[in-house]
């Protein structure tokens, strides 16, 4: 599960005592302190709060603390932890991603004036002159994010019975929203794109736009927001409907936090005995379908993964194989009633390893060297575009074995008591020990991953808007949010462009109401298609 921390705090020493001195000299003749400075102040409060909140756990160790203090990156690379040694052997650089083509989305052509084809040459005055490929260059330019278009509607009034006539917007127009629509649909998918995608929160919109003289409220922004939303909603839905048939999920969640939201009564799940909750989490699904395609959903409420995937699960047709579920080893993140393959994440397993590098440097670079071959293996199978079979008969043969190294010489230690059973390293190993037949199940099961590393990384769109904007007020802005992310990640682990898409489930509201099914990102082009043909 993702933490909440405090930023790190980068200041020099020179940065402290000045910030020390402006302290010493308010006291002394009683002024108040600037907002910097209080903001600078409430920062240390709140590192210095989370710290002390830390060292009451059992399970910090050195290199932890470190890590929350921000004396060493949040790093987990071998290269990192152990700079001055070499890797097993030589890495091949990973292949840059070549960059995506750009879009041009308009094409000025520039004549020559005084000349055109068939014109007797002016330098030589004997030849013609006849068409050739002409010089091409890309140019970008930047505009406001919004930028406001005044529609003027001519009109016509008979002078007997008073009938206004009333010329209709352009099709141009008519494509980016409604008559009297002050925010097109444009706009909308730009605004959301912005706060849920970016980070950007609506109060930092607002100022944006007024220094480039077009200004929106912040409240104007939100109430665009749900409009969207409010578009998107059959398609979320359908999205979690069609989850429910997925052969792979991944799960996880983070902490949030909603300013509204009361602690609620809610049972227990394995003793239906009733508990106050009050912890707020965005819960994360990455839903694999059998065709391939992926479906990303988030949940923002009191309530951890586990309870969401008993919701999504609870009418999956009992005719389907069990489904494949990649998690960390906390028990709420596991479904209570139907039945599931459970991976385990072999990241959180050598996290164990890595945290307490500081203590047993030895014995932690060994374990990491061994376990990096694993994720040299399973680069190895996306090289070669390996089938299901071929990669679970290839980790056989190559992973299996260290897995079982690594297995049997974490028992040695602690049979020999080589390694105190209560120490951080004992720990980490009891962990990969008590958890194993869960780790090695990419060995055993066909399409199993290796790593939770996909959900963990969709969940950093949820902390990037929680660093930004803090919290949510309500529980309905949190749905919202929710309604919005899903459609954007699914959107964008589809390969499409999302601002298009976001705009044709808002100009075909009505049809997606209707028929969501078709109006998914991996098919709603061909419903677009469908419908201009019938046009």
């Amino acid at each position: 599960m993702s933490e909440m921390n405090p930023p790190v705090l980068n200041l020099s020493e020179a940065e402290l005592d000045a910030l020390m001195a402006r302290l010493d000299h308010a006291i002394a003749h009683d002024l108040s302190l600037s907002v910097d400075d209080l903001r600078l102040l409430l920062q240390v409060l709140l590192s210095f709060a989370h710290l002390h909140e830390r060292l009451g756990e059992q399970d910090i160790t050195l290199h932890k603390l470190r890590k929350l203090a921000g004396i060493v990156q949040s790093s987990e690379k071998l290269s990192e932890l152990f700079p001055t040694t070499t890797t097993h052997k030589s890495k091949t650089k990973k292949a840059a991603k070549p960059p995506a083509e750009p879009v041009i989305h308009e094409r000025c052509t520039h004549q020559i004036e005084g000349l055109e084809k068939g014109q007797v040459c002016p330098e030589c005055q004997r030849g013609k002159l006849y068409k050739y490929a002409p010089t091409t260059f890309l140019r970008f330019t930047g505009q406001s994010p919004l930028i406001g278009t005044q529609h003027l509607l001519e009109r016509l009034r008979c002078n007997a019975c008073g009938t206004y006539f009333t010329a209709e917007l352009s099709p141009e127009a008519a494509q980016d929203g409604q008559v009297g629509q002050t925010y097109g649909y444009s706009a909308r998918a730009l605004m959301a794109l912005h706060k849920y995608y970016a980070g950007l929160p609506f109060y930092r919109q607002q100022t944006l736009q007024q220094l480039f003289g077009q200004p929106i409220s912040a409240s104007t922004v939100f109430d665009q927001c749900e409009h969207l939303a409010n578009a998107i909603k059959p398609v979320f839905k359908a999205l979690q409907a069609a989850a429910k048939d997925a052969a792979h999920y991944h799960l996880d969640d983070t902490t949030n936090r909603i300013i509204r939201q009361d602690p609620i009564e809610k049972p227990d799940r394995k003793t239906g005995q009733v508990k106050t909750r009050s912890g707020v989490y965005s819960s994360g699904i990455l839903a694999t379908l059998n065709s391939g395609a992926e479906i990303l959903l988030f949940e923002t409420n009191i309530g951890h993964a586990g309870e969401w995937i008993d919701q999504i699960l609870k009418d999956r047709p009992p005719d389907l194989p069990l489904p494949i579920l990649m998690c960390d080893a906390l028990s709420r993140n596991f479904p209570s009633q139907q039945g599931f393959e459970k991976t385990l994440c072999n990241a959180h397993a050598r996290r164990q390893f890595a945290d307490v590098v500081n203590h047993f440097p030895a014995e932690v670079e060994g374990v990491l060297k061994q376990y990096g071959l694993i994720w040299d293996h399973e680069t190895e199978c996306q090289k070669q575009h390996l089938a299901p079979e071929q990669r679970l008969a290839y980790h056989k043969a190559h992973s299996l074995p260290v897995m079982e190294q690594l297995k049997d010489w974490g028992q040695q230690q602690l049979d020999d008591q080589t390694v105190e059973a209560n120490s951080g390293l004992g720990q980490a190993i009891t962990y990969f020990l008590r958890h194993y037949d869960s780790l090695i199940a990419f060995c055993t099961i066909e399409s199993a991953q290796i790593d939770n590393n996909r959900m963990e990384q969709a969940l950093k769109l949820v902390i990037r808007h929680r660093k930004n904007a803090l919290f949510f007020k309500t529980p309905a802005g949190a749905a919202i949010g929710d309604v919005i992310l899903s459609a954007i990640a699914t959107a964008a682990t589809a390969n499409i462009n999302v601002f298009e898409y976001l705009i044709a489930l808002q100009r075909h509201a009505q049809a997606v109401k209707l028929n969501p099914q078709f109006w998914l990102p991996w098919n709603y082009q061909d419903t677009l298609q469908t419908l201009e043909l019938a046009a």
